[in-house]
């Protein structure tokens, strides 16, 4: 669950900032928030593996990379800061709270995709009401 709720916060960071999603795929509304199909099978059907526990190929054992712009990369790096030292369950309960892209989603199907623009809203709010904490 770890790695699925900091992949989808990473994303909504993306779309908030850079106005582009960091992963193609639309997220899905399960019960415990929102889930990746893809990582959930692959974690399904291989576990981890590599030194950190890395998602690999089954094949080759190379760990699984993407390429990325250097703003991707940093915001990942700002997610893992920010994120990286929370649990499962308090990421999980942190992305489907009342009012999130989850929530929306949930409640009109179970497992239904998450929209990309209900995600960089949610996101771009939580940006504006940081800032206006700071101030």
């Amino acid at each position: 669950m770890f790695i699925q709720k900091l992949a989808y916060i990473a994303h909504g960071w993306n779309l908030a900032i850079n106005g582009e999603p960091l992963i193609a795929e639309a997220p899905e509304a399960w019960d415990n928030g929102p889930v990746y199909r893809s990582i959930w099978e692959h974690i399904r059907d291989f576990g981890y593996r590599g030194p950190s526990n890395e998602l690999v190929n089954p094949e080759t054992g190379a760990i699984l990379e993407e390429p990325l712009t250097d703003d991707e990369r940093q915001i990942i790096n700002h997610v893992w800061k920010k994120y990286g030292t929370k649990s499962a369950d308090e990421l999980s309960k942190m992305t489907h709270q009342p009012s999130t892209p989850w929530e929306n989603a949930y409640f009109r199907y179970r497992n239904a995709p998450l929209l990309n623009d209900d995600i960089q809203n949610h996101y771009i709010k939580l940006a504006l009401a940081g800032r206006a904490a700071e101030v």
